[in-house]
């Protein structure tokens, strides 16, 4: 019997058509048995400003033609000083967000406000066409958010982009230095001189005097309780002083910053406005280095390590997760999933720093690892109904447990627990998807059971061999690995292009092979040069939220791939090759400390996961051990 038969010929081609498309989608789709079939939901659900955290930066008396400010600048013989929150042409895919945080950190601290109304012309625009070419303001060359200071004539004197660390003092001399000034108080407010002298050498841990109702200092008051109340790991609370301290001088730019803390998009809750003090050699970032990048040379390795750590420690909130995150490119229900698999790196990379400095802050770095564990084992925290990040949430959460279960931890059951839920969303192909399936994401998911199995767990042997199989049929000729799996294959000629395009991912594939036996050291060893031979690919992309080209590279990719590489790295033979490879490494990754010695890669995924990455990548610089057998 025909099922097809008394149709016409129209409704026969769109049957096909539908057909077709289930038998490409089934194999993508995950299909044990008994787990709820996905209903996954890609809306992005975008907070939108109360009335008094929308006045954000509006003490700046901005002007919104760069024409007229220099017009008005050649009369007045006050230089320009231009703020770029965005450019035309650009793909940054949250800016709207990424301007908040500069309205809501630099431009509304009273200093800089000050600052910039006295001293300057200060211009928010989105140049023109003409002033993009004039000012060389390419797409992906010049990164929002930055700015610019101009003489009256129109010359350049300074340009700085690429801003991903705040910090008054610094972005204070930043400016001030075109200007004759220089020189930032960090507060005025000698009532709490000692307290902010606490701030800056990174201790919370003090009193706040009592506010009564008609207390001048009452807005500073409360922004420093909130404060504290945040870096002692407290953000719910941190949260409601926020929203009360708001309303006491609606009229006070840090009133207004309050608000924009205490609805979640401020800098300081998502962690790029700091406090602390930098070193002296940090304060040339900007002029001699990009944007908030520190200079070469101003941190040593401990001081990455040392900085990074104590970073971490005050960002995790009550209940040990890294909530900073807001990467929702699939989707608002992905958040969850995304910050399991934050904290889980979170906590991997406290674990290195635990061995690696035993002697710094022991009990508060095991307490957080011990948090990190109760988070990423909770699965209230996990959407299992998401399709675009459940893998990082299970993955991460695999090698974190089979860490700490070598280290002596009592994991075990969730260990085995966590691997079961990695398994069971593995596509009937056999790759596991992000998204989509693709060859990086199932090399994650292979690395992640490889270490399980050496931490003791039970493996489904028969899904590993799928896993396997999937990712060696990804492989093309040249060794490359397509950025997606399951398409129709072509003809690959190990082009340049086509190198290019995947040397990013290449070591974490093929290390993925080789821990399953499928992979050899020549192999190994060409992924990892074709890694570092196109690294270039991955700098265009650093702190950029979206793609950079038609390569596929974004921000969100640079400490992936790094990691992979170092992984990579880490599993081939002790010898000259290997210490060369991880003296280029680590090379690499102690250029691009920012300011305070943290890092990031993109706005979206946040600082904790940056600084988590690069730690662990670190870690791995100058082990004699692979990390799968660590």
């Amino acid at each position: 019997m025909n099922p097809l038969g008394g149709l016409t010929m129209l409704q026969k081609f769109w049957w096909l058509v539908v057909g077709f498309s289930i038998l490409m989608v089934w194999p993508w789709l995950p299909h044990s048995e008994g787990q709820e079939r996905a209903k996954n939901s890609t809306k992005k659900i975008r907070v939108k400003p109360g009335s008094v955290a929308a006045r954000i930066g509006s003490a700046v008396q901005w002007r919104g033609s760069l024409d007229l400010a220099l017009e008005e600048s050649e009369k007045t013989g006050k230089r320009v000083f231009w703020y770029v929150p965005t450019l035309k042409g650009s793909f940054m895919d949250r800016k709207t967000e990424i301007d908040r945080y500069m309205m809501a950190g630099p431009f509304s601290n009273p200093q800089i406000i000050q600052l910039l109304n006295r001293e300057f012309i200060p211009v928010r625009s989105k140049p023109k066409t003409e002033q993009q070419k004039k000012y060389d303001l390419a797409p992906f060359q010049f990164i929002e958010p930055g700015f610019l200071i101009l003489e009256g004539s129109g010359d350049e004197q300074l340009k700085v982009d690429r801003l991903t660390t705040f910090q008054s003092e610094w972005l204070f001399q930043l400016i001030s230095s075109a200007s004759g000034k220089a020189g930032l108080t960090f507060s005025t407010n000698q009532r709490l001189a000692a307290q902010w002298a606490a701030v800056r050498s990174g201790n919370w841990d003090f009193t706040l005097p009592s506010v009564e109702s008609d207390d001048p200092d009452a807005t500073e008051i409360g922004l420093l309780r909130g404060m504290q109340a945040f870096r002692n790991n407290q953000p719910e609370k941190a949260k409601r002083i926020f929203a009360e301290i708001s309303v006491l001088e609606p009229t006070h730019p840090l009133a207004w910053k309050a608000a924009a803390e205490s609805e979640g998009f401020g800098p300081f809750v998502r962690g790029f406005e700091i406090f602390r003090s930098i070193p002296s050699g940090a304060l040339t970032a900007g002029v001699d280095s990009q944007g908030s990048s520190a200079p070469k040379g101003v941190f040593n390795e401990r001081g990455v390590w040392l900085a990074g750590t104590d970073f971490l420690l005050g960002m995790q909130n009550e209940s040990g997760g890294f909530v900073d995150s807001d990467y929702d490119f699939g989707g608002t229900d992905s958040l969850p999933n995304v910050h399991v698999a934050v904290t889980a790196l979170v906590g991997m990379a406290l674990l290195e720093s635990k061995e690696k400095y035993p002697e710094h802050k022991t009990a508060k770095v095991d307490k957080a690892i011990r948090d990190c564990f109760r988070f990423v084992s909770d699965p209230k925290n996990i959407n299992r109904s998401d399709r675009d990040e459940i893998l990082w949430a299970y993955a991460f959460p695999v090698r974190l447990m089979a860490r700490m279960k070598r280290l002596g931890y009592d994991t075990s059951d969730s260990l085995q627990k966590a691997v079961e839920n990695l398994q069971s969303v593995q596509s009937k192909r056999g790759g596991w998807y992000h998204e989509y399936e693709n060859p990086f994401v199932t090399a994650t998911a292979l690395c992640s059971l490889h270490e399980a199995k050496q931490a003791g767990a039970v493996l489904d042997m028969q899904k590993v061999s799928l896993g396997v199989k999937a990712l060696s049929k990804d492989r093309q000729s040249p060794g490359t690995f397509p950025y997606s799996s399951g398409g129709r294959r072509k003809v690959t000629d190990g082009s340049e292009r086509e190198l290019s395009a995947a040397a990013g991912r290449m070591p974490l594939c093929e290390v993925a092979l080789s821990l399953w036996g499928e992979s050899d050291l020549k192999r190994l060893q060409n992924a990892i040069q074709q890694s570092f031979r196109y690294q270039e690919n991955l700098d265009v992309a650093l702190k950029y939220d979206d793609h950079t080209s038609r390569l596929a590279y974004g921000g969100f990719f640079f400490w992936y791939d790094m990691r992979g590489r170092s992984e990579a790295i880490s599993n081939l033979m002790a010898g000259e090759l290997k210490s060369w490879c991880q003296a280029k490494q680590k090379g690499i990754i102690m250029a691009m400390p920012e300011i305070d010695g943290c890092f990031v890669d993109s706005h979206e995924i946040g600082r904790c996961y940056g600084t988590a990455m690069a730690l662990l990548c670190l870690a791995r610089s100058d082990a004699d051990t692979p990390e799968t057998e660590k």
